[in-house]
């Protein structure tokens, strides 16, 4: 080939990579602000609640962590509504489409009716086995009891967000989002510290302004997925087959995320023996973080989706692009983010508290939080990309390997065991995603995109 043949070749291969990244951007960038939007109710209640002191913010931190791990169940069957949403979108099949929507609502019903009950029951215990004791046991119980009675609207808050994201409009969500947020601040704020005339309810304010706000929010995106025609043509609910692929490629993503946010609880508990302050500063780490963790994933979550679309069109090249163009930024945006974590690590932790103690744990996990961005962004964005092709299996060997065989030993006999520390501690969050990074990246390459069924 001649030396224009090959600048040609360049040529239009950027090109294509352009189009690539510029579809990724469309697709993820309002996926970036939801993503924000609905980790923000946690961080906004972090914020207030965090001016009641350190008890309140680690009760209501340890909280989150607690549904965090049960709604790993409804993010993996969101996730799989979103692949099959995408496949038909791409495969120009609204009819199979809508089937797949109703199926989806269907399993989300029956997901909260085992959870529900079984999170009533279960919060205090949890929370002890934690070990929050005193106080923070009573506020932690207290907020869950108020989220617990609501929580059928966080699910289809989530799952129509899914639903969304598979036919390729991620605006709407973000739109929905924006006013849940901003409905959450205007109940939770009086409430929380007794503002014209309302009750000063403390922690228990902040729940019953998030449960209000995603009641709203679930009601709006349904109602806009009914007006978009998501539902389809009038069909069968329970369509046998769109069920059986919703939960071949879910189920496996719900263990992948229980593995991992079962992980974190025994993690947090590794955490909490070292004082309140230790695992408030852990919280205030973790919400910064979120920060950057959260455009990594919605790049993730764009590639889910892109890589579904383009499969459904049997394209396999495209998909595979997606997934590299996805690994490409998800690492410059999260590294970025890393650099900023260690130039002003004081300015970023005074934004959650003021609390000395907690303030001088803050700069040494705002420090490693820094060298995580890579390994993180690397493995989320592969991750992304494998389970738009469906390869949910190998996501969640990824999970057990890097949360349980690396991070969860080398914490406790290094850390506690041999007296190495918080550092010690914190330091094997870097190893659990750089394994992670190594699985999903091996499989993406040598994974055969024209092979792919769903």
């Amino acid at each position: 080939m001649t030396v224009g043949g090959w600048v040609g070749r360049a040529l239009g291969a950027w090109a294509a990579q352009r189009e690539v990244r510029r579809a990724l951007f469309r697709l993820a960038m309002p996926i970036v602000g939801a993503n924000l939007l609905q980790r923000g109710a946690g961080i906004v209640d972090a914020v207030m609640v965090g001016r009641l002191g350190a008890e309140a913010l680690a009760a209501v931190g340890l909280a989150n962590l607690l549904l965090m791990f049960v709604m790993g169940l409804v993010l993996g069957l969101g996730l799989g509504s979103t692949v099959l949403v995408a496949f038909h979108t791409g495969a120009g099949d609204p009819a199979r489409r809508g089937r797949a929507v109703r199926a989806t609502i269907l399993v989300g019903a029956a997901a909260t009716l085992v959870l529900v009950p079984a999170g009533l029951a279960g919060s205090r215990p949890a929370a002890r086995l934690m070990g929050a004791s005193g106080p923070v046991e009573d506020l932690a119980a207290e907020y869950l009891a108020i989220i617990w009675a609501g929580f059928v609207f966080r699910v289809y808050l989530q799952i129509g967000s899914s639903v969304f994201q598979g036919a390729g409009d991620t605006r709407t969500p973000l739109k929905i989002l924006l006013w849940v947020n901003l409905l959450h601040v205007a109940v939770a704020w009086p409430l929380i510290f007794g503002v014209g005339g309302a009750p000063r309810l403390g922690v228990t304010g902040a729940a019953v302004g998030t449960v209000v706000s995603e009641a709203v929010g679930a009601l709006a995106i349904w109602a806009a997925a009914r007006r978009r025609g998501l539902m389809g043509p009038p069909a069968p609910w329970a369509d046998r087959r769109e069920l059986a692929r919703i939960l071949r490629v879910g189920v496996p993503t719900a263990g992948e995320r229980l593995i991992t946010h079962g992980m974190q609880l025994v993690y947090a508990r590794i955490v909490i023996t070292f004082g309140v302050a230790a695992y408030a500063a852990h919280q205030v780490g973790l919400n910064i973080e979120a920060l950057s963790f959260l455009p990594g994933l919605a790049f993730a979550q764009g590639a889910t989706a892109l890589v579904g679309q383009r499969l459904g069109a049997r394209d396999p090249e495209g998909a595979r692009q997606t997934g590299i163009q996805a690994v490409v930024v998800a690492v410059g945006v999260m590294s970025g983010f890393g650099l900023t974590y260690l130039a002003f690590p004081a300015l970023w932790v005074s934004l959650f508290t003021t609390d000395p103690h907690v303030l001088g744990y803050g700069r040494t996990v705002l420090a490693l939080m820094a060298g995580l961005q890579p390994p993180l962004a690397l493995a989320m964005a592969t991750s992304g990309a494998l389970r738009g092709a469906g390869e949910t299996r190998l996501v969640m060997h990824s999970a057990i390997v890097g949360g349980w065989v690396v991070r969860l030993p080398v914490a406790y006999l290094g850390g506690v065991a041999a007296g190495g520390g918080l550092v010690v501690v914190w330091l094997t969050m870097i190893l659990d995603w750089g394994a992670r990074a190594a699985i999903t990246c091996r499989r993406f390459r040598r994974l055969r995109w024209d092979a792919v069924r769903l």
